[in-house]
């Protein structure tokens, strides 16, 4: 799927998949506080909806805001990719590692996906992926990477065969080899901070997609130009 930005509209356009791959994707519009992908969503704090260049988003203040959204959609995939469209406000100093999604079942967390964010004094954020089971675990960072707070963008994370990979606006930044174990149907899903409420992200979220297989950057979400 692609983004396309008409005047005051965010206009979504489905793309054919490969010949033969069904894209077996979740599109989550991040613009309601009571439910998010079809599923009920919990809120925490005093997150807004807010209307931005790319539409409804949902706007956290850094300081207990949160979405904990009642689904895991990744299921039972032994690939995957997540994809989240966002603009990180600076919350630097207070902030410097804000999570701002997270998979996991509360019966075991051993197993989880994290998608976060580092902060500098720089006005630049970079981006924090991690990946843990009972197998093993491995963090996506590299501080030398860095991106300017306050600008839409795209990051995405894609796994299989042991093969965890990073992208930021459709460019790859990290690979890394790590054991995924699929997380628990009853998973849930936490926007905004990490599942056990700390580590909050102050910005803007827009969307996330999850699809159950590993995309190419030319299969990703497109920021439209700002």
């Amino acid at each position: 799927m692609k983004l396309l930005l008409l005047p005051a509209t965010l206009v979504l356009i489905a793309c054919a998949s490969p010949a033969g791959i069904s894209t077996d994707a979740s599109l989550w519009d991040i613009n309601s506080l009571s439910r998010i992908g079809g599923a009920s969503a919990e809120v925490l704090g005093n997150p807004q909806v807010v209307n931005t260049a790319l539409g409804a988003a949902v706007r956290f203040d850094g300081d207990g805001d949160r979405l904990l959204v009642d689904a895991n959609p990744l299921g039972d995939a032994i690939e995957f990719t997540i994809e989240i469209i966002f603009n990180p406000a600076d919350a630097y100093p207070n902030n410097l590692e804000p999570r701002f999604f997270h998979i996991e079942s509360p019966d075991n967390p051993n197993r989880r996906v994290t998608i976060e964010l580092r902060l500098n004094d720089k006005k630049q954020w970079y981006l924090d992926a991690y990946i843990k089971s009972e197998k093993s675990q491995f963090t996506l960072i590299d501080p030398t990477k860095v991106h300017p707070i306050g600008e839409w963008a795209h990051a995405a994370i894609t796994f299989k065969n042991r093969e965890f990979v990073s992208y930021v606006n459709g460019q790859q930044e990290l690979v890394g080899q790590v054991d995924y174990l699929p997380i628990a149907s009853n998973a849930k899903t936490s926007i905004g901070a990490r599942m056990n409420q700390v580590h909050w992200f102050k910005g803007d979220i827009a969307q996330a997609r999850i699809t159950k297989r590993a995309l190419s950057p030319a299969e990703f979400l497109q920021v439209p130009s700002q």
